[in-house]
């Protein structure tokens, strides 16, 4: 008999002998705890170290996937906010002006985005036709908005997902060129599903053996825009464009940063997204 392995734990010698004694491999261990040997026969030798490297490639330990909820802090407040301030708005316009003439001036039309009025892309994003319209919206950010924020933090998060509603309003103005208009948050709420979606694929793609299932995300993101772009007045093309948009950002933190930057990080990029929304309106 020739060692095959040395210095083995008790609990990994057992485990060698089980598998070669599986494969019909003769062999022994001996030892002592924490130095225990395994032994087989010369012509053997080549057999066991492939059925032994066989068994542990077969039976490698699977990372667990990260929970997103333990990770990073999880404050329902975020989505929240965010969905009242969509309310806050609404009123707004409506006591002052009224809709029709916040959707025509500040409202996604891709004639004037085109021409240069950027921050349609962004101020249509706060303007709605109804209360239905309003209400949809505001359920949806308080979800997706949430989600988002604890997988990226409070401060990225709002930035990645109001550069994928913005994103999502320019291409959609560059398909139609003129002769369109499109209001509200959907598109951001989109934008917010294609973040998901590229985190979800990510996570995936780094357990080795469920890498066949890191599409999966994508399927169910399409699944959900078409269950939620039905009815008349409903832009599928932006919300695909937001969702599209969203994917990319997505993929573009998970390449760069993979988890939450610190508070400071945060609180800038919270900033910057604020600003971006202020500046935008008095642009307008």
């Amino acid at each position: 008999m020739i060692e095959l392995f040395v210095n083995l734990s008790e609990s990994d010698a057992n485990t060698c002998l089980l598998v070669l004694a599986s494969a019909g491999i003769s062999c022994q261990t001996t030892g002592q705890p924490d130095n225990w040997t395994v032994s087989v026969l010369p012509e053997n030798s080549e057999k066991a170290l492939e059925e032994i490297e066989r068994y542990f490639q077969e039976n490698r330990e699977v990372p667990e996937r990260e929970d997103i909820w333990s990770r990073t802090p999880y404050k329902i407040h975020t989505g929240i906010g965010a969905a009242l301030s969509l309310l806050a708005g609404h009123v707004f316009m409506i006591h002052h002006g009224g809709i029709p003439f916040f959707a025509e001036t500040y409202g996604a039309s891709a004639s004037s985005i085109l021409n240069g009025d950027i921050y349609r892309t962004i101020t249509a994003l706060m303007i709605h036709s109804n209360s239905v319209h309003l209400a949809g919206n505001m359920v949806s950010m308080a979800l997706f908005f949430t989600v988002v924020c604890a997988v990226q933090g409070f401060g990225v998060g709002s930035f990645c997902i109001l550069a994928s509603g913005a994103l999502g309003n320019y291409f959609t103005a560059l398909l139609y060129r003129s002769a369109h208009l499109s209001i509200g948050a959907s598109t951001a709420v989109f934008g917010a599903v294609g973040i998901l979606i590229a985190h979800q694929t990510f996570s995936t793609f780094r357990i080795t053996k469920q890498r066949f299932r890191a599409w999966l995300p994508l399927g169910g993101g399409l699944c959900l825009l078409g269950l939620f772009s039905e009815g008349e007045h409903t832009d599928i093309l932006a919300h695909l464009f937001g969702m599209g948009s969203g994917v990319v950002v997505g993929c573009i933190f998970e390449y760069l940063l993979k988890k939450p930057p610190g508070p400071p990080f945060q609180y800038l990029c919270f900033s910057l997204t604020l600003a971006v929304i202020l500046l935008s309106w008095l642009r307008g």
